[in-house]
């Protein structure tokens, strides 16, 4: 499990410290995350579809966020066809919106030099 990378200050919203977590710069991962954030379970197949990727993509990055325990991975079966089911944990959920604080805070940042 990878721990939140925290350099620099600032707080988002929901009470995180807004910081760059690099796990999250592929956009797949971000889109997968962003796509996760307000959902339960999400099966595979609705990732894919809505990610416009496909299945080995899904995978990869899913494998990557779920090594680094950002996300949860459950699997079972519908009637006999075996199905895949995603969620963010509880870091996941941090992480993004760390992430999502630090890049707003990018722009800001702009409009904060003299």
């Amino acid at each position: 499990m990878t721990a939140l990378h925290s350099p620099g200050g600032g707080a988002s919203p929901g009470g995180a410290a807004a910081a760059r977590q690099p796990i999250l710069e592929t956009g797949p991962r971000l889109a997968m995350c962003a796509l996760l954030q307000s959902a339960n379970w999400v099966d595979f197949a609705t990732v894919r579809d809505l990610l416009g990727v496909r299945d080995p993509m899904v995978s990869k990055h899913s494998r990557t966020l779920e090594d680094a325990g950002l996300l949860e991975v459950r699997k079972g079966a519908v009637g006999r066809r075996p199905k895949t089911w995603f969620r963010l944990t509880p870091v996941g959920r941090t992480a993004l919106q760390s992430h999502l604080a630090w890049l707003t805070g990018l722009g800001s940042a702009i409009d904060q030099e003299p």
